[in-house]
């Protein structure tokens, strides 16, 4: 019996002793893989994070980038005390949707003559921004070549040199742009206007009258279609209003039921407050505009411009 007891106790150390064993192993085999589960979990989380950091940075040199670029557009704009010279009483609303602009103004004072338009370029951003540099340095090259150039005139010539400049005669590039583009004659006080798919607003005597311009776009080279743009000359009075306008204002949704201002709308707006220093009528607009809009974000690029004669 005493023999026996020992063999059991001696049989049941040595289990223990391979069970304890074993444990052990299981233990550290579980630690091993426990362990090198968490070095590629810390090896992925490292990798995440230094791709994190990449993109981060790629953003911000990307945002500098069109910082700079948002520097140089609003370098190459008209400044307003230039507008000024030719007409006292103005306003320009400009809001870009994004950093750059696909809209753009300009203005040039060749003496006896002033030019002065407002264009929406395809696109807006980085790329509504290139056609903008592209309008308005053909626009300046245009007017400083011929400066007696008639508006029609100049249009077609701003048609011919955005399809050179983009190659669109060999390419697939169709960028293009709507213009509304004026002539105003100093010495007899007479307005020549001339637009591509944008109108000219003007406001007499409390009479609202619109000239829409042609029904076409500037650029997009289409080897069967001519276009010729129209030609309205306007004889001016005192106490007039014109305003030039991109559809930007006029597209953006809001109110109550989230619907789109619509032009319709925007001119009766125009009307309601032309009596108004032009300042108050900027002010006036862009209040309208940010409470019309609320939490929703701007769609498009907005250029409204008004003059007083």
């Amino acid at each position: 019996m005493i023999f026996t007891l020992v063999f059991v106790l001696a049989g049941l150390l040595i289990y223990f002793h391979w069970v304890n064993k074993k444990f052990r192993n299981e233990n550290r085999n579980l630690s091993d893989k426990l362990s090198e589960r968490t070095y590629q979990v810390m090896l992925q989380k490292w990798e995440l994070e230094r791709k994190n950091l990449a993109i981060s940075q790629q953003n911000q040199d990307i945002l500098d980038g069109m910082r700079y670029a948002r520097n140089i557009q609003f370098a190459v704009l008209p400044k307003e005390e230039k507008i000024s010279r030719s007409f006292s009483d103005h306003f320009v609303l400009y809001k870009p949707k994004d950093i750059v602009s696909g809209d753009f103004y300009f203005y040039e004072d060749t003496g006896p003559y002033v030019y002065l338009a407002a264009a929406d370029c395809t696109g807006h951003g980085v790329a509504g921004a290139f056609m903008a540099m592209v309008g308005s340095s053909l626009l300046h090259q245009i007017t400083g070549q011929q400066r007696a150039a008639e508006t029609c005139e100049i249009l077609d010539k701003l048609n011919e040199g955005i399809i050179d400049a983009l190659r669109q005669k060999d390419t697939d590039s169709h960028g293009g742009m709507d213009i509304a583009l004026i002539r105003y004659d100093k010495t007899k006080s007479e307005l020549c206007f001339s637009g591509a798919n944008r109108p000219l607003v003007l406001i007499r005597n409390y009479n609202l009258e619109t000239y829409p311009g042609s029904k076409l776009s500037l650029g997009g080279f289409n080897q069967n279609e001519q276009k010729k743009f129209d030609e309205t000359i306007i004889p001016i009075k005192k106490d007039d209003r014109i305003y030039l306008f991109t559809d930007g204002f006029a597209d953006q949704f809001g109110g109550p039921a989230g619907k789109k201002i619509m032009t319709k709308n925007f001119k009766e707006i125009l009307y309601s407050i032309h009596e108004n220093p032009m300042n108050e009528q900027k002010a006036t607009l862009e209040g309208y505009y940010e409470n019309w809009k609320g939490r929703l974000d701007q769609i498009d690029d907005i250029l409204v411009i008004g003059i007083k004669f």
